[in-house]
């Protein structure tokens, strides 16, 4: 792995080309350089940028270039670093390498989806500045989330599977990160009594986001009722349609609010007249139905 990672680059003759007799590509400032490289991905990191020049491959080594890793896309990246042994054991030696270059100064990770508490349990003692996480995996085990959370005094926000949001892990993530305000929860639904607890386990958000979820009318207004110091909501693709005068009233003080849906982009939209709060909506607003009949049938006469 380490020979993957870390060997020695050669000198590009592409880097060496000047372009109408300006500066060289390695003659570019190293501050310049690793602002640039903080914006790409790991495996461009390893087995790209290394490898045009050594100036480059200098300023690729700045930890500020590690602070921030995103590891979803990992079959992209384990191609591309052509490790594809096992998928977990080659994760854990980039994990391993990528927090060393930045000397344990990791600002935010993005997990692959089989990444698991371990994964998290690992990052949060080697980086406890750790100020943001994304962990998918549906499978995590509570305690061992709750452990890792325990280290992370400045954690800021996470995202993480429905099956982590409980009363008793956001109350443990609120006792232990005085800074948390941020949110996002991959779930398949979310009812009123799930909002709740989200509300009261973490009185102080100010972004929420859960999208492609099947989220009731009341737990939108539970949400937008409750969170006062809410700003950023995000229900973006949500499966059932629940928006009416009353949630954009209610969510006129945020500063974004996202909700389009399959529903409201289409035809015919959900108006406050209508009451019902289904999970999935079969038919379209009956109010709106009759009167784009009444228009069409307008429009023949």
């Amino acid at each position: 792995m380490a020979a993957v990672y870390g060997g020695a680059a050669g000198e590009s003759s592409t880097a060496s080309a000047t372009a109408g007799g300006g500066k060289r590509w390695e003659d570019l400032n190293r501050d310049l350089l690793v602002a640039i490289f903080e914006r790409i991905g790991v495996a461009d990191l390893i087995a790209g940028v290394p490898f045009v020049c050594s100036s480059w491959r200098d300023a690729s080594r700045d930890p500020l270039c590690w602070r921030k890793l995103d590891f979803r896309d990992w079959d992209s990246i384990s191609l591309r670093l052509d490790r594809q042994r096992d998928e977990v054991l080659d994760f854990a030696d980039l994990l391993n390498f990528s927090t060393s270059r930045a000397r344990e100064h990791v600002e935010s990770i993005y997990f692959p989806d089989f990444a698991d508490d371990i994964h998290l349990l690992n990052i949060s003692e080697r980086c406890p500045e750790l100020t943001y996480f994304s962990l998918p995996n549906l499978h995590v085990i509570e305690h061992k989330f709750c452990e890792a959370v325990s280290n992370l005094e400045f954690l800021k926000g996470m995202a993480v599977d429905e099956s982590v949001v409980s009363r008793e892990v956001l109350q443990h993530v609120n006792q232990c990160c005085k800074y948390f305000t941020e949110l996002s929860v991959f779930a398949e639904n979310v009812d009123e009594e799930k909002a709740s607890i989200i509300c009261k386990s973490l009185p102080a958000l100010r972004k929420l986001e859960i999208t492609n979820s099947a989220i009731s009318r009341q737990a939108i207004i539970t949400f937008l009722d409750e969170l006062k110091a809410l700003e950023h909501l995000d229900i973006s693709g949500y499966e059932n349609s629940g928006i009416t005068d009353v949630v954009l009233e209610k969510a006129s003080h945020l500063n974004v609010f996202l909700w389009d849906s399959r529903f409201e982009l289409g035809e015919f939209m959900d108006c406050s007249n209508n009451e019902e709060d289904d999970w999935l909506l079969q038919r379209p607003c009956e109010c709106m139905l009759d009167r784009k009949v009444m228009e069409w049938l307008a429009e023949l006469s």
